[in-house]
């Protein structure tokens, strides 16, 4: 698909511009380099479901601040945000008022996020945008207007031009990790399986178009280490646990069918792969992990709950350093990253 194609060369360049002043400053000096202290593999500061707009968004925008100030010490070599970000001004229909309010509101919050000088990356949530069908159909925000739903009140399009993400999803490298984007907040196409494969009939689905895209991106990638994000949790997980190891009980959550249903395809993919080494999820605003096939799934706290975000550290391990309600985890480097890395 050309037009990821040529969002990876956006991105290349972005992330060189970013980075060629380190990079001039470590060849310019052996000695300097050898007296450092040791950089990480990678740091990467992650948080999910800030909400930062509507009628019930009191106080959050400084918990969101908070990530940002926290990321300023830890001067992460990118930030993430797992998705729902901006999101709708009012609940009800569309209307041209939300439709515009969201889209400055989401302009405005864009502008803090951007006190961090590092790659920022913002994964698209079921709240940030609205959609008919998702996947890459064509609609216009007069196709929004009146219809009733939480809220979401700005096409796709809109959001990948104002965010400047090159895509719905796309894949970028970093330190020498590959790292994936995914869109879940698609409908079942034709290309998707019987519904229910997790025991539950999912809401969310990764569409034809995508899995196709992303079996060719891990092919072209085989041998580096990834990390995926996508804001909806690519399995679901009932409360007494599940998987291959993690988290047992999860927290309740509710929602139980606010999964992508055909999660259970990419994950095959991911273990075909071999070098996935997790895979990071919002939208059930409650921190969780489990494991599948030796990928680690993580689902973040949100933001807006007691200011939950996570620094996190690839070094001689995995280390997931959580603030608020979101729980920390040390875990250990599979060996495939020790001799990689």
């Amino acid at each position: 698909m050309t037009q990821h194609t040529a969002a990876e060369s956006h991105l290349d360049r972005r992330m060189f511009l970013g980075q060629s002043a380190a990079g001039l400053a470590v060849l310019g000096s052996t000695s300097a380099a050898e007296a450092a202290p040791r950089r990480p593999m990678l740091r990467f500061g992650l948080n999910a479901d800030p909400h930062l707009q509507g009628a019930r968004q009191s106080g959050r925008a400084r918990k969101f601040l908070r990530f940002v100030s926290q990321m300023k010490k830890f001067q992460p070599e990118l930030a993430v945000d797992l998705g729902d970000f901006g999101i709708q001004v009012s609940e009800g229909q569309t209307t041209r008022a939300t439709h515009d309010g969201q889209l400055e509101g989401l302009k405005h919050h864009l502008g803090v996020f951007a006190q961090l000088k590092c790659p920022r990356f913002n994964v698209m949530g079921n709240h940030d945008v609205g959609w008919l069908k998702g996947g890459d159909e064509k609609i216009s925000p007069e196709d929004l207007f009146g219809r009733s739903h939480p809220g979401e009140d700005i096409t796709k399009e809109e959001f990948l031009k104002t965010t400047g993400m090159p895509g719905r999803f796309f894949s970028a490298d970093i330190n020498g990790f590959h790292l994936i984007i995914l869109d879940g907040n698609n409908a079942k196409d034709e290309s998707s399986p019987q519904p229910g494969h997790d025991g539950l009939v999912g809401g969310y689905w990764i569409d034809a178009a995508q899995k196709k895209w992303l079996a060719a991106d891990l092919k072209k990638h085989r041998k580096m280490p990834k990390l995926v994000f996508c804001h909806e949790e690519l399995h679901h997980t009932p409360e007494k646990g599940s998987g291959h190891g993690g988290d047992t009980p999860f927290p309740p959550v509710g929602k139980q069918h606010s999964y992508v249903d055909n999660g259970w395809e990419i994950r095959r993919m991911f273990a075909e792969d071999g070098h996935v080494l997790a895979c990071f999820h919002g939208h059930k605003h409650r921190s969780r992990w489990t494991v599948y096939d030796d990928t680690n799934y993580i689902t973040m706290a949100a933001t807006h709950y007691e200011a939950s975000f996570a620094a996190i550290t690839i070094d001689d391990a995995f280390v997931i350093q959580g603030f608020g309600k979101q729980r920390t985890y040390r875990l250990p480097l599979p060996k495939w990253l020790k001799t990689t890395g």
